[in-house]
């Protein structure tokens, strides 16, 4: 009898693992707790790999979504061809934006994110940028604008895994 015990445990662990491909794997861990949308909205894509069917299948579209107060857009790489008929390469970055304001300024990120500062040359104006390896951003307002105030959430990337950036410097 603790012999028939002991197979039946065993296989019980053998196909929970098995079964263990079948879930999402969390390729960002480091996503901040209330903000945890890969295994949600995005598994499984992988920036760098997915294509655009893979997004079509996940997301239901190419262009920009919605769900649940947040617009996601997704980038792709570009694939070489004739110099006037680009076509489009893998997935690139998925961008996540908050519908709404949402101040970050007393939030303190971990030491995993990297810190860096940048901008965008369509708002012209600076961000605060937390990176970590696996391809996660934070970008945070840097500065008060017409768009947000310092600190207020501007946008989440998943991108691919990347080197860090040195600390506080200009991404």
């Amino acid at each position: 009898m603790a012999r028939a015990s002991a197979v039946l445990c065993a296989l019980v662990v053998v196909a929970s693992f098995a079964g263990g491909g079948d879930r999402p794997h969390n390729r960002y861990p480091n996503e901040l707790q209330g903000f945890r949308f890969y295994a949600e909205y995005l598994a499984p894509l992988e920036p760098g790999l997915s294509g655009e069917e893979a997004v079509r299948r996940v997301l239901v579209d190419s262009a920009a979504v919605r769900r649940n107060g947040w617009t996601i857009n997704t980038t792709y790489s570009m694939k070489g061809g004739p110099v006037y008929n680009p076509t489009l390469g893998p997935l690139a970055e998925i961008i996540l934006r908050p519908d709404g304001v949402i101040p970050m300024a007393a939030v303190k990120l971990p030491p995993r994110f990297a810190h860096c500062h940048s901008s965008l040359s369509e708002f012209n104006i600076s961000f605060d940028v937390y990176s970590d390896t696996y391809g996660l951003q934070y970008w945070l307002h840097g500065e008060d604008s017409k768009w947000g105030k310092k600190g207020d959430l501007f946008r989440i990337v998943y991108g691919p895994k990347r080197k860090p950036f040195p600390l506080n410097k200009i991404c």
